[in-house]
């Protein structure tokens, strides 16, 4: 965390506390806060190709991610700063099954994502991810993220908060994978419990699925 003045951080907290829902023209700021806040992730590093295109791959993963898979689903909230992004996927997730015409038009950007060498690893972190998701109806956190820059301050916190107050008023379960044992804590303290343990493969990282059960 860099040094920021008591009123700075005060703002920051805030506005994470009181998000705003992501439109279209947000998704640039929106995919460049994840993927400066996931570019140290266990499971992003994982897959994601590791070569002088990383940064670029990256870059082209979460403006996919949230351009395809999350303002469909109108659950994309986002500070004003957008330093703190929650990207939730209501139920029953539909807006992730892309149809066959979109899976094929998006292999060139999945190829660039993960390259030939990788690409068996997204395959099965894919496969495992499916085989551990609940049935049951939830709200699904895809992803949670605040900038690095701002890390340390409360502000994943607050947005993860502000965004359950409002599955809680619908009454309705939640559920996560954390790719990170250091974030486990904080979804601990927001009422998820761990439901699953797995790796896409026996080297592969580890994931906590967890589930949050209606308020």
């Amino acid at each position: 965390m860099t040094d920021v003045s008591p009123e700075l951080l005060a703002q920051r907290k805030r506005a994470a506390a009181a998000p705003r829902r992501a439109v279209l023209a947000d998704a640039p700021v929106v995919s460049r806060t994840l993927a400066r806040s996931f570019a140290t992730d266990p499971v992003v590093d994982w897959f994601v190709r590791d070569d002088a295109r990383r940064e670029k791959a990256l870059d082209q993963w979460f403006d996919f991610a949230v351009k395809k898979l999350g303002l469909p689903g109108r659950e994309v909230w986002m500070s004003d700063d957008s330093s703190a992004v929650a990207l939730w996927i209501p139920p029953p997730q539909d807006t992730m099954q892309l149809s066959i015409v979109d899976e094929v038009a998006a292999i060139p950007m999945f190829l660039s994502v993960v390259s030939f060498q990788r690409l068996g690893r997204m395959q099965r972190l894919r496969a495992a991810f499916d085989a551990n998701h609940p049935k049951a109806p939830h709200w699904y956190l895809f992803f949670l993220a605040v900038d690095p820059d701002c890390q340390g301050q409360g502000l994943g916190s607050a947005i993860l908060k502000s965004t359950l107050d409002a599955i809680d008023a619908k009454h309705e379960a939640a559920y996560l994978e954390a790719s990170s044992e250091k974030n486990v804590p904080l979804y601990l303290r927001h009422g998820f419990e761990i439901v699953s343990e797995f790796r896409p493969e026996p080297t592969g990282p580890k994931l906590w699925g967890m589930w949050r059960k209606p308020r």
